[in-house]
């Protein structure tokens, strides 16, 4: 028995490349025993995550990030100024995309993973798992990852 609803994204930040397929794991658990609604949510960066990538990050990016160490000025900002999306949703078996990922290879698999048939270069962003249930109302209902898309030429950077 799970004490309320918890959702956890093991893998915080994902590397992927380009046209390549990738999963983002979302575990839960919860104490209801009505169907829970999984929803993924894309947030695009503030910024572009590019640059740092490359090790080319603005310097007023890196100061602030030294003066504040909780702040991240590629992932903290009002959703006003960013992209919000809805990816997908499944309830029971059903799976339904989001108007923008309509005609792509994506889907929810297992319990609530975010599988994604071909990676495109929008697809970089945050991604939130978000899982609802009628009669669970404590706990976390949400977890998120970061999904960082590289090209071919970027293919030094995925070697650790």
């Amino acid at each position: 028995m799970a004490d309320g609803l918890q959702v956890t994204v093991p893998d915080k930040k994902k590397v992927a490349m380009l046209f390549q397929p990738t999963v983002l794991r979302c575990h839960f658990s919860t104490s209801s025993h009505q169907p829970a609604v999984v929803q993924w949510k894309f947030k695009s960066y503030c910024q572009d995550r590019m640059g740092e990538s490359l090790g080319m990050s603005s310097p007023r990016a890196q100061s602030l990030s030294k003066r504040n160490l909780e702040w991240d000025p590629y992932l903290d900002c009002l959703d006003s100024r960013r992209t919000v999306r809805v990816v997908a949703s499944k309830q029971g078996s059903t799976v339904t995309l989001g108007d923008f990922y309509r005609g792509r290879e994506i889907t929810i698999v297992h319990d609530a993973d975010l599988q994604i048939g071909k990676l495109m270069w929008g697809d970089s962003g945050l991604y939130y798992c978000i899982i609802t249930t009628p009669d669970d109302l404590e706990g976390k209902n949400e977890d998120s990852a970061e999904l960082l898309v590289l090209g071919s030429a970027f293919c030094p950077l995925l070697r650790h």
